[in-house]
């Protein structure tokens, strides 16, 4: 063999093994990449947990760590791109960010809480609007600014280091893909897994350890490496025009991809379950779909090479007429989830499934394209500007600034449909005008706008039921709000669609829940209401002489439907006792000082993504802190949408607070079974005759008759448990706190899929709990603590009566079945006015078609309860036997 031959043969041995040592490492910076991403999804899952604590409502923390996200990621890029695109050594770059990243997350775990302290002082009670936006879009952004500073960085110096490896300028598109196919994973392992696993701190230490992972496996490629990484020679612009063409269209499509999402994830609330799994599943297929669409394109120009002007031209064609598809889908979205529900099994993962179908649906198409847009024009940036980070700076420029524009402005003001019309029709500005093939997109885009905004399509969901109609309806920034009309005449306030919160033909249980709390305190002067509904608990507090009321809502749009609940309006309006502020109600506790003699907490969903905060051990103490030294907390609990397992977990977080707490009844409903927990700072106990002598005002009086309370056994008759009971039935329950939200992850399995029936729920609760009169009444007589205790059990026994009636769908013969039973209940206990009451009306219906199995039934009654009249006196009008 000659010399030029060995010399020719040892070159190309020398060449296989640099390909198939950059081959090697190609992959390691790949898996690095997924790694990384993994992390970073993690993070953003965490952070929007940790600060919607502090800024209240979930979407206002959603948006304003997505805001801060990118915010920090464009200045990364900007600040530090150029510089690791140039350095001969970005490996070791890329695992300094790495271990900031990490840094700042265990920083975060302390500094959180302290950031959190600041937003009752920054956000006071009643801020503006503005304020408060203000304050959740700027507070996330520096408490996170180191880590999101260095994430920015990342992915250029992944781009430095990989793209001197590979044959083809297609870096940007493979450590993209991968990075975000990481990000996939991230935040379906965190939301399902390591959330209800570990808890927030945890994870956040966990995601730390990746990226110190990350950090050494980039510094071992470093090491590993046969020489210097070839750097590209940087080649800047000569002047600031000269990268516009290149910087604005990544600008608008970071900001209109964004926006698609920020609108896409609003339209859905009103026919998804908001879990904190609906959030993720949502987030997940918007991030596949991105991946999937950069892998495509990367694959694409590593085959056919880089496309120039034409080929990005129709990449933002066929984006724009994506979203407008993913749009006009958005739609059908409801019609599908219901057949999609009707085929797939009634379990967890069958509604998940369904859940999953849709997003994808939505998302799918419209980010595919996204995804090869933002490669095609990321590649084009750091070809021409010898580095992808002023590309990506621009990118996530306009991505931090969406949430700030789709959300609290363009949705409110032109609703989903026309925010989407405007969306696709900004792309065109994206395009490259200098071609005729973007003429044609551009033209194609506007007149598919068109045919949107004309369309018979809606974005609007409303469940009205037959022969009912829809009397109001808002499109707020976080949350739709109705109210509908049912052929009664009957409303309700419907809010996102399916979340029913209260109406006219709830109106006896919305007072009662007012009324119970405030009869257990001795004597209020004060009270604060937090969650109001319609408003007919605020205005059932409005009858009590001397109160001085607040209520406290979040969302402004149910504040402006009280008008159309009769008996409502003027009791508020024109009531000056009663003041109403539009707050979050963590941040409005956390906010004042002034003490409060009873704190009333509405019925929150607990699966509903952050509701599981306001049933927070932290939460409980802060309302601890705001009572009056013999004041009283009352959590109303919606035992309809709770299982067994959740409930243990509140009733036990709330003992761990209020040591001395009872549980009651707001009625005997079945189908919505409302429970109390009464707690208090002091032990109370109360003579037989409590609301005789705490009732003096004639006013409040009849109020109470209005809902069947005038008297001390309608009261103590619907007490559940004392503390010591309510122990027992909680046992070793884990403790719901900001750290283990506990509730957020276990309270979906009920919403998508629940066991049991509410009124099986019910009945296994009263078995689980056995009250004692004599810790209730205070030196009451044997015989009266008889009396309760007889009334508990024909309540107990009412109540199985009616759930099995519920479960039967009704008796084929109503009096000939439930009549007897109800008339051993009056036996039982002739206080137990539920079940008198009824008999009559059944004697009085049976007396026009059989008077004499009327008189059977009234001699029956008499016999269970000879004390009260009204049988007898029915019976004397009857004709002779």
């Amino acid at each position: 063999m000659s010399q030029v031959q060995a010399s020719q043969s040892r070159s190309a041995a020398s060449q296989d093994l640099t390909l198939g040592r950059n081959a090697r490492t190609g992959i390691a910076i790949t898996l690095v990449a997924t790694l990384s991403g993994f992390a970073g999804l993690g993070y953003e899952i965490v952070w929007t947990r940790m600060l919607a604590v502090s800024l209240g409502h979930e979407l206002v923390a959603v948006l304003g760590v997505i805001s801060a996200l990118f915010g920090g990621l464009a200045l990364g890029s900007l600040l530090l791109g150029r510089a690791i695109a140039a350095s001969r050594r970005p490996a070791v770059w890329y695992a300094g960010l790495e271990l900031v990243i990490g840094a700042w997350a265990l920083v975060l775990i302390v500094a959180t809480p302290l950031f959190g302290d600041l937003v009752p002082t920054l956000v006071p009670v009643d801020a503006s609007a503005l304020r408060q936006w203000s304050v959740a879009f700027a507070l996330p952004f520096v408490l996170l600014l180191p880590a999101t500073l260095a994430m920015g960085a990342t992915l250029p110096a992944l781009e430095a280091v990989l793209a001197p490896r590979l044959a083809s300028g297609t870096a940007v598109g493979h450590v993209y893909a991968a990075n975000t196919f990481g990000a996939v994973a991230g935040t379906l392992a965190t939301a399902f897994l390591i959330i209800p696993a570990l808890g927030l701190n945890a994870t956040l230490v966990l995601c730390a350890v990746l990226n110190a992972l990350c950090a050494a496996a980039m510094l071992a490629v470093a090491r590993n490496s046969a020489a210097a990484p070839v750097t590209r020679p940087i080649r800047a612009p000569e002047t600031a025009s000269a990268a516009l063409p290149v910087l604005v269209p990544l600008f608008l499509t970071g900001l209109l991809g964004i926006g698609y999402e920020v609108l896409t994830v609003r339209v859905l609330s009103q026919i998804l379950e908001n879990t904190i799994y609906t959030f993720a599943i949502l987030l997940a297929c918007y991030l596949a779909g991105t991946a999937l669409g950069a892998a495509l394109y990367a694959r694409w120009e590593a085959n056919r090479g880089p496309g120039g002007e034409g080929t990005i031209g129709w990449l933002v064609t066929l984006t724009a007429l994506a979203c407008l598809a993913g749009a006009a889908l958005l739609g059908a979205s409801g019609v599908i989830l219901s057949g999609l529900k009707a085929v797939l099994p009634v379990t967890v993962a069958g509604r998940l499934s369904a859940e999953v179908a849709i997003a994808a649906l939505a998302f799918l198409p419209p980010t595919l394209a996204m995804g090869a847009l933002f490669t095609a024009l990321a590649q084009r940036a750091s070809d021409r500007l010898g580095g992808v980070g002023p590309g990506l700076a621009a990118n996530t420029l306009g991505a931090a600034l969406a949430p700030m524009l789709f959300g609290p402005v363009l949705l409110p003001l032109m609703g989903a449909k026309y925010a989407f019309a405007l969306l696709a029709a900004a792309y065109v500005l994206a395009l490259p005008l200098r071609s005729r093939a973007a003429l044609a997109g551009g033209g194609l885009t506007l007149a598919a706008t068109l045919a949107l905004v004309f369309a018979p399509i809606s974005l609007r969901f409303v469940q009205v039921p037959e022969g009912g109609a829809l009397e109001w309806h808002r499109d707020g920034v976080m949350a739709a709000v109705s109210v509908v009309r049912n052929s009664a005449g009957d409303r309700h306030l419907q809010v996102n669609n399916h979340f029913r919160m209260g109406g006219s033909a709830s109106m006896r249980s919305d007072h009662r829940q007012a009324h119970i709390p405030l009869l257990l305190h001795p004597n209020p002067h004060s009270a604060l209401f937090l969650g109001l509904g319609t408003g007919a608990t605020l205005s059932a507090a409005g009858d009590h002489p001397g109160l001085k009321v607040e209520g406290v809502e979040l969302v402004p749009e149910v504040v402006e439907s009280f008008p159309y609940f009769e008996r409502t309006p003027p009791r508020l309006a024109g009531n000056p006792d009663i003041r109403i502020h539009v707050a979050d109600a963590r941040r409005f506790v956390r906010a004042g000082t002034t003490p409060y003699d009873v704190i009333v907490a509405d019925l929150y969903h607990p699966s509903v993504d952050g509701s599981g905060a306001l049933y927070a051990r932290e939460h409980f103490a802060a309302i601890r802190d705001r009572l009056a030294p013999d004041g009283l907390f009352c959590q109303w609990l919606p035992l309809h949408q709770l299982d067994i397992a959740t409930l243990r977990v509140i009733v036990r977080t709330f003992l761990d607070v209020f040591p001395d707490t009872t549980a009651w009844l707001a009625q005997f409903s079945v189908e919505t079974p409302l429970v109390a927990l009464v707690g208090r700072r002091t032990p109370a106990a109360y003579p037989a005759d409590w609301v005789e002598r705490r009732v003096r005002d004639r006013a409040l009086a009849a109020g109470l008759k209005a809902v069947d309370m005038d008297g001390s056994f309608a009261l103590f008759g619907l007490h559940l448990a004392g503390p010591a009971e309510l122990a027992r039935f909680a046992g070793d329950a884990p403790l719901n706190t900001d750290d283990r939200p506990v509730v957020t992850a276990a309270a979906p399995g009920t919403a998508y899929a629940a066991s049991e029936r509410p009124a099986d729920r019910l009945v296994a609760l009263l078995a689980a709990l056995h009250p004692a009169p004599e810790a209730l009444l205070a030196g009451a007589d044997p015989a009266t603590q008889a009396r309760l205790a007889a009334y508990w059990t024909a309540r107990d026994g009412y109540i199985g009566m009616g759930a099995r009636a519920l479960a039967a769908k009704g008796p084929r013969d109503v009096i000939g079945t439930l009549a007897p039973q109800l008339i051993e209940l009056v036996r039982i206990s002739p206080d137990f006015e539920a079940a008198y009451a009824p008999v009559l009306a059944m004697a009085r219906q049976l007396a026009v078609t059989d008077p004499s199995g009327a008189r059977r039934l009234l001699e029956a009654l008499d016999r269970a309860n000879p004390s009260r009249p009204e049988a007898r006196r029915l019976l004397s009008r009857l004709p002779p036997a």
